[in-house]
């Protein structure tokens, strides 16, 4: 007989604290009836650490199963939640925190985990990156769950899963651009045999996903992107960074096939679909006014008072709202949706965020756009009554859809030509990452 109990350490004054809990496990172990215990975190009061983000810490329940190891005598104790690598787990059970290890999105990202532990092949694992989209992310949605990083998960059906057959015919590919689609096409292309040279104008690798992984918390991200260098040397890809290829260059080059995954640019404009009768930002000529990747590549200086429009509420710019919070700027979010971080509520993460961002004194203005931009402030516009409202900033981070970067003929002559990723269309990573891996096995 197994147990499953679930540690909420944030509401023990509310549910049942650690040590009854412990007081529970040890009256049932003293039966010998009880095979195994697993700890799960959180409960529907913390609903949030039951998968927990990476907003949350990891090895989550250990505080809990070192107790009952030192409590039980007969029962195996199981850590889970926030085990999230083989060094998680081999921390935990050398140290005797727990008897056993659960590790479930780590093996939705890698499938193959178990068996590059066993081979001595750790490098190899690609890591979950704790970023609940595509896993429980779905679940809210009535999806199968998938994964951002690994798009075979899901759709077995479709590709027979996280593994590659040789091309009935190699190929030299020049893949631009090293963005997340960027990066799966020459990957997953180079592990069916494909001769794959990767290009990309900016001096590291990943994008805007890159970005991404300079916000708080994030870091696992810039992981991933060291296992792609890593994934490269191993499969013999090519990697140039610093170089911008324009047109000429691309049709001289020998590859027989071109993939273009140039990725996109932040909107010039800074239109707001919320005020489609306004080709651009009125005030945009005041200046002050700058992108996200501009504040995150450390370009814009915004000053100590800044206003960030939130058209999307996701990561974008919401993390970088709180990547500005924690380096000391007065942050105030605009956002036209009814709460801040509402498409990445699904994830669980989006509590974490605002209760970070309020504490470092971020102010929060919902179901609302900038009317206008004073080059010193801002006039809001309530979506609710149509009243105005001036608040004062040194500067403006306009978080709205980015527009496709594409300068290339549709064509080259004697190429085959593919379009992946934000060059085609503005999109969320864990697209360009699956049209990558799409696009590479059916070439």
């Amino acid at each position: 007989m197994g147990l499953a109990i679930s540690y909420a350490p944030a509401y023990a004054g509310t549910t049942l604290s650690a040590e009854n809990l412990c007081e529970i496990i040890d009256l049932h172990d003293q039966t010998g009836h009880v095979d195994y215990v697993t700890v799960g975190y959180g409960s529907y009061l913390e609903f949030e650490g039951i998968i927990p983000a990476f907003t949350q810490g990891e090895k989550l329940t250990t505080p809990l199963t070192a107790q009952l190891k030192s409590l039980v005598k007969h029962a195996k104790i199981t850590s889970e939640a926030g085990v999230r690598t083989p060094e998680n787990a081999e921390t935990i059970l050398s140290s005797g925190e727990a008897d056993l290890v659960s590790i479930v999105r780590g093996q939705i990202a890698d499938p193959h985990l178990a068996r590059k532990v066993m081979e001595g092949r750790s490098d190899d694992i690609r890591g979950c990156i704790s970023c609940n989209q595509m896993c429980w992310g779905r679940r809210s949605r009535d999806y199968w769950i998938s994964c951002l990083i690994n798009p075979s998960a899901g759709r077995e059906f479709e590709w027979g899963g996280d593994r590659f057959t040789p091309a009935a015919t190699p190929r030299k590919l020049l893949v631009v651009g090293a963005g997340p689609a960027g990066l799966e096409a020459a990957r997953a292309a180079a592990e069916r045999g494909h001769s794959v040279k990767i290009v990309e104008a900016l001096p590291q690798i990943g994008g805007q996903f890159r970005l991404a992984g300079q916000q708080p918390r994030r870091a696992q991200i810039l992981d991933l992107m060291e296992w792609y260098e890593r994934q490269f040397t191993k499969l013999g890809v090519t990697l140039r960074l610093n170089a911008f290829l324009d047109a000429d260059e691309i049709a001289a080059h020998p590859a027989d096939t071109v993939i273009l995954a140039t990725g996109s640019l932040p909107d010039e404009n800074a239109f707001q679909r919320w005020l489609p009768q306004e080709p651009c930002l009125p005030g945009l000529e005041n200046g002050h006014v700058h992108s996200p990747e501009a504040v995150l590549r450390r370009e814009a200086r915004p000053g100590h008072e800044v206003i960030l429009y939130d058209e999307g509420s996701n990561w974008r710019g919401v993390g970088t709202a709180w990547w500005l919070a924690e380096q000391g700027h007065s942050v105030t979010i605009v956002t036209p949706e009814a709460f801040v971080g509402k498409e990445i509520s699904r994830t669980a993460a989006d509590g974490a965020a605002r209760r970070a961002l309020a504490a470092k004194g971020a102010r929060f203005i919902t179901e609302s756009l900038i009317s206008r931009w004073h080059g010193n402030g801002a006039t809001i516009r309530s979506l609710l009554t149509g009243e105005e409202t001036q608040i004062a900033a040194s500067a403006l981070v306009m978080a709205t859809t980015n527009r496709s970067f594409d300068p290339f003929p549709e064509a080259f002559a004697g190429k085959t030509t593919h379009r992946i990723g934000d060059c085609a269309a503005p999109r969320l990573a864990a697209y360009a990452f699956h049209e990558g891996r799409k696009l590479a096995l059916s070439l």
